[in-house]
């Protein structure tokens, strides 16, 4: 006499063995193992529906799903963890993620899209470029207000976008395409931005965390490779010869400036400078970061939401990377900062007047009650 079973899913008979499966440690008929349970895609091994966790595509036990994967935020699909894509501690598929990442305002800090160079109408391709990076702190990581200062200087041209950093307390970055000189000065509504964001509660001089940084492009500096690295050698070269007169303009503390903007220390020499920053151990922790490929970036100065303050750093590293170009090496050894302060041009208005302010301007001081920011 064949044995009688009971299905534990439907509480039916089974006459026959051959028409039982089990699944689970439960004995079930086949129309249960064929309506009520799957395989999970992740092990192969078969669970009742009621005990898994599936998406339109993809169903997997419990078990596979606590310890190999995880839903999207956005759309709620299943990914394996080795396909998750991060944006703070939420987990997002990969077209989730670009889709976030064309929404969102603050990017993350590894955000690099592809650079647009922006020149004033009357210049030339082969004006320098600098991109410019501001940390600003105290008011917020937040995507409203950075959509508010996006939206001050993307009105006609996207030439800012907003970065995460994790050096700031409640801050973020805000970064610029390359741009001219003159562009920063007269087109990039810089003031209007600075001014905004103080009136949302950021600060940038006034913290201990935030710095300006300016980047050059290699290029700019020379046709060939041997070139570039001239000029680099005495751009390192002016910056160790004149530190105390750039370390009063930079208005960074000692121990911010040896933190974030450290001295490579001084050589004889431009190239042994140079050499001897290739070999440093301070990465892109020095004054003069020579570690990215395409840029050299000035790390010198501390942050600022005073326009008059910010152009005049812009218009003194314009200012130093002229003189490196125009110097020979024996040149450069020879010049005094009095000698640089009086062949810089007329027209760097803003550099001239801070140099007087900070008693860096040969023979022509101004006093100022306290510093500014």
């Amino acid at each position: 006499m064949n044995e009688i079973y009971e299905c534990a899913n439907c509480g039916c008979t089974i006459e026959n063995e051959e028409d039982l499966y089990e699944v689970e440690d439960q004995i079930i008929c086949e129309d249960c193992f064929n309506d009520e349970t799957f395989t999970c895609s992740h092990c192969g091994e078969r669970f009742f529906y009621r005990n898994s966790v599936s998406d339109d595509n993809t169903a997997i036990c419990q078990n596979c799903y606590d310890n190999y994967y995880r839903r999207c935020e956005r759309c709620g699909c299943i990914i394996h963890d080795d396909n998750v894509y991060w944006d703070g501690d939420y987990p997002y598929c990969s077209d989730c993620y670009d889709e976030e990442e064309q929404c969102r305002h603050i990017h993350d800090y590894g955000y690099k899209p592809v650079p647009i160079f922006y020149r004033c109408s009357d210049e030339g391709e082969n004006v320098r470029c600098y991109g410019v990076e501001l940390e600003i702190d105290r008011g917020g990581k937040d995507d409203d207000n950075a959509d508010t200062l996006e939206s001050i200087a993307n009105r006609e041209e996207e030439i800012l976008y907003i970065k995460s950093d994790g050096s700031l307390d409640e801050g973020m970055e805000l970064v610029s395409h390359p741009c001219s000189l003159y562009f920063h000065k007269y087109d990039f509504p810089w003031e209007e931005i600075m001014k905004r964001a103080v009136r949302l509660g950021y600060r940038s001089h006034n913290t201990s965390t935030c710095g300006l940084h300016v980047h050059i492009g290699r290029c700019s500096l020379g046709n060939t490779y041997e070139r570039q690295e001239d000029v680099i050698s005495r751009i390192l070269f002016f910056f160790e010869s004149h530190w105390n007169e750039l370390f009063r303009f930079s208005r960074r503390s000692e121990e911010s400036a040896e933190h974030w903007a450290a001295r490579h220390g001084y050589e004889d020499r431009p190239k042994e400078i140079l050499e001897k920053a290739k070999k440093s151990s301070k990465g892109r922790y020095a004054c003069v970061n020579i570690t990215n490929i395409s840029t050299v970036e000035i790390r010198l100065f501390r942050g600022t939401l005073k326009w008059n303050t910010f152009m005049a750093s812009l218009e003194l590293v314009d200012a130093i990377c002229e003189n490196a170009i125009r110097l020979n090496d024996d040149e450069l050894h020879k010049q005094s900062w009095a000698d640089f302060v009086m062949d810089i041009s007329p027209e760097y208005t803003e550099l001239i007047s801070y140099l007087k302010e900070k008693r860096l301007y040969v023979n022509e001081p101004t006093i100022i009650d306290e510093e500014d920011n």
